[in-house]
């Protein structure tokens, strides 16, 4: 929503809202790391102590996806303080890449949910990390032909391939959110 609005006001709650949301991701963090820690002090087992290792390590990557979300805001509200507007293409390039992102977040989200997976199930995540990764080694390349051919300013292409870059750092993130589950539950 914060790419394309372009109305000050509700741009600002929606960047203010961002910004709260990820702060009380770092604060949940916290007192949940806190507390398994707490817990790992007690007699466990070597199994109980690898599953709160994994739920840290879980913990850890969801803090760094909300991360990811507050700096695509920053990156977006630079650009809207530069005065640089996208093209259709990019646009529509963003739009798929947010796709695919959403993708696997939704997948990250059925894995969360789920008890019964086995270690194959990782694929479909190692599949969607794949498709995002090629796809924004491809958009930057396009971006810097795009530029080269004078079709958008070199900023412009600066603050597109941010977006696209954060985009594909969020989807590590969320593939080790998953990689973490699986090896968890097998």
């Amino acid at each position: 929503d914060l790419l394309y609005d372009h109305k000050e006001e509700t741009f600002v709650k929606t960047f203010s809202r961002i910004g709260k949301y990820e702060n009380i991701s770092d604060r949940m963090e916290v007192e949940i790391a806190n507390y398994l820690t707490a817990v790992s002090e007690g007699r466990l087992s070597s199994e109980s102590k690898s599953e709160i290792r994994i739920m840290m390590r879980v913990i850890s990557e969801i803090e760094s996806i909300a991360d990811s979300c507050n700096n695509m805001s920053h990156i977006i509200k630079r650009r809207n303080e530069g005065k640089s507007t996208f093209t259709e293409e990019q646009n529509h390039n963003i739009d798929s890449m947010f796709e695919l992102v959403e993708k696997s977040i939704q997948r990250m989200v059925e894995v969360l949910e789920r008890s019964d997976y086995a270690h194959a199930d990782i694929n479909i995540s190692y599949n969607l990390e794949d498709e995002i990764n090629n796809y924004r080694n491809l958009l930057k390349n396009r971006n810097m032909e795009a530029v080269d051919n004078k079709k958008y300013s070199y900023q412009d292409g600066v603050y597109y391939i941010d977006i696209i870059s954060e985009s594909e750092k969020m989807a590590d993130y969320i593939l080790n959110v998953v990689q973490a589950v699986i090896e968890k539950k097998v």
